[in-house]
């Protein structure tokens, strides 16, 4: 049997396609899955195809006019290394919150057709890409293994890895009853967000906040707090939710705080834990939801409960489970960059693997990996931040032992010995004539002392203030404040004391009938992302600061989402980007 194939490149003759692809999601090879159907897909596209800068490449294989064949892809230019760009070929649906496997899907009996005239496609149009990078990956496909053969038999390279996956669950097993899985739920801590639209938002809430904590923790970005994972999750949970295949689980602790919380979707006769996260001071609180999970499932008449898990591995109940294993396939076109990117591969695998080995690899693999980072330093600058905003309101933040706050001003430095200053200056990092020009600023400064010692000083503006990283000032209202520097001792570190400055401040500032606090923090600044979402501050926006370094060109500031509070604190018109020369 011959097939025609297609590509789609116009969202509008993919959504016209729609109907189609359902159908062929329902009969298709490697079993139906709403993650690979344009329910998930779809809005998926919507939310990221601008932060990408990618476009469609969808190739559709046709009997006729039945479609029994589809391999979603879209293209786009990265980044695999410094002065490195290259042209990928990529899944729908690989960024952000991901399903336990994607892939390509295709009619029973069209498997080696499609197959192989796909390869046949993508090897006439090698001069369009440098890889195909293809994650998370169902194994096994056999679509997917005549696509490969036919490629690697072209001279192709290729690279394949384990990408996630999931655990799953048996929940048709005999011993169910033993394994404390039959039953209703009964522990009040625990609480269920389904149907209801504002209910839904609510479980969403506490599933970002815990999940920024939890990959702070690991010093790692949380992979649902960037803005188009919002958007996206907000957008798939209400559609799905409203209609009975979604909910939003959340354990409680005895004040009645999320200390764990997961989004649950019914695909066909398996639920699927998309995503969990757990406060990692409360580790023990995901098996918990995890088993309360199971529970749900069970009770719904589901056969099996695929877990996604988040930052780290949680204890799964005592029943039959297996790894459902998830792919990486690379596959590297014939160009100079891709040949690049393979050697550039090489050199990060090698550094990685050297990173806690002695000796002389360890050091040339790590010297290596400084060579081509040192090339990044070239043309242009990027910076991204995230902006964050706090409503005033305090937490009930309960100090560690020893751990005291005060305000802390000019006059209160002077009146120290020379011995204190010396401490307090070198505990604190502290450049005097940066602190004599924010304190002349009439900015409020909080001190923390643990046992006495200085542990963290925090810096917060009131009036105009400039901000170089983006090089403008901000906009503030008189019931605003920019909270701008926060700096924890080394020695204190671990101790919860830059969420008790905060917390100490939030109270200052609402004294003085501020309501509302800013701040900027770094894109790799784990530290303070942990400590502003402990203080129940929001990321709103990330702000993508470009610095143009040959003397040609402006400097350009992108807002993204395009947030109008942030806008209008930041000066920039409702598209959320600006020139400045």
């Amino acid at each position: 049997m011959s097939v025609e194939l297609r590509t789609i490149t116009a969202l509008a003759g993919l959504k016209a396609l729609a109907p189609q692809w359902d159908e062929l999601v329902a009969r298709s090879a490697g079993g139906a899955s709403l993650f690979r159907s344009p329910v998930w897909l779809l809005p998926w596209w919507q939310a990221y195809q601008r932060v990408l800068a990618a476009e469609l490449h969808v190739v559709a294989a046709f009997e006729g006019d039945r479609l029994v064949g589809l391999a979603p892809f879209y293209t786009r230019v990265g980044r695999r290394g410094p002065r490195l760009k290259l042209k990928e070929v990529r899944l729908l649906g690989d960024a952000g919150p991901r399903p336990p496997a994607l892939d390509l899907l295709v009619e029973p009996g069209f498997e080696e057709d499609f197959g192989n005239q796909l390869a046949a496609d993508l090897t006439a149009t090698a001069a369009e890409w440098d890889v195909i990078d293809l994650q998370p990956l169902q194994e096994p496909s056999r679509v997917r293994a005549f696509m490969t053969n036919q490629l690697s038999t072209s001279g192709f390279t290729f690279e394949s890895a384990e990408a996630g996956g999931a655990r799953r669950l048996a929940l048709t097993a005999p011993g169910m009853e033993s394994g404390g899985v039959m039953g209703e739920e009964t522990d009040p801590r625990i609480r269920h967000y389904a149907h209801e639209v504002q209910s839904l938002r609510k479980g969403l809430a506490a599933l970002r906040r815990l999940s920024r904590l939890e990959w702070a923790d690991r010093e790692e970005a949380s992979p649902l707090a960037d803005q188009e994972a919002s958007h996206f999750l907000e957008q798939i949970t209400v559609e799905l939710g409203t209609a009975g295949l979604a909910r939003l689980t959340r354990v409680d602790d005895g004040d009645n705080e999320a200390i764990a919380a997961g989004l649950v979707i019914d695909d066909g006769d398996r639920a699927v834990i998309l995503a969990t996260a757990v406060d990692p001071e409360r580790p023990g609180a995901a098996a918990r939801l995890i088993e309360a999970e199971t529970r749900a499932a069970v009770a719904r008449g589901m056969v099996a409960l695929d877990v996604v898990t988040g930052a780290y591995e949680v204890q799964l109940p005592e029943l039959p489970s297996v790894r459902q294993r998830a792919l990486r396939v690379r596959i590297y076109g014939a160009s100079r960059s891709a040949a690049l990117a393979r050697t550039y591969g090489a050199v990060r695998r090698r550094v990685e693997a050297a990173r806690d080995a002695p000796g002389a690899a360890a050091a040339g693999a790590r010297a290596a990996w400084a060579k081509i980072r040192t090339a990044a330093e070239t043309v242009v600058g990027f910076q991204r931040l995230h902006l964050y905003r706090g409503e005033l309101w305090t937490r009930g933040i309960t100090p560690a032992p020893g751990l005291t706050c005060s305000l802390f001003r000019e006059a209160d430095f002077d009146a120290l010995g020379q011995a204190e200053r010396d401490l307090l200056v070198e505990s604190l990092d502290l450049d005097l004539e940066y602190a004599r020009q924010k304190w002349q600023r009439a900015d409020k400064v909080v001190l923390a002392r643990l046992n006495e010692k200085p542990a963290g000083v925090t810096w917060c503006a009131r009036n105009e203030v400039w901000v170089p990283e983006l090089g403008r000032s901000l906009d503030l209202l008189t019931t605003e404040a920019y909270i701008h520097d926060v700096f924890v001792a080394p020695q204190a570190r671990g101790r919860a004391v830059a969420p008790s400055m905060l917390e100490f401040l939030a109270r200052e500032l609402r004294a003085s009938d501020v309501y509302r606090a800013w701040a900027l923090i770094g894109g790799e600044n784990v530290a303070s992302v942990r400590a502003f979402e402990k203080a129940a501050y929001a990321a709103v926006a990330d702000l993508i600061y470009q610095r143009e370094r040959v003397g040609i060109g402006a400097d350009k500031l992108t807002v993204r989402p395009p947030d109008p509070e942030a806008l209008r604190l930041l000066g920039l018109g409702p598209g959320g980007e600006e020139r400045v020369r």
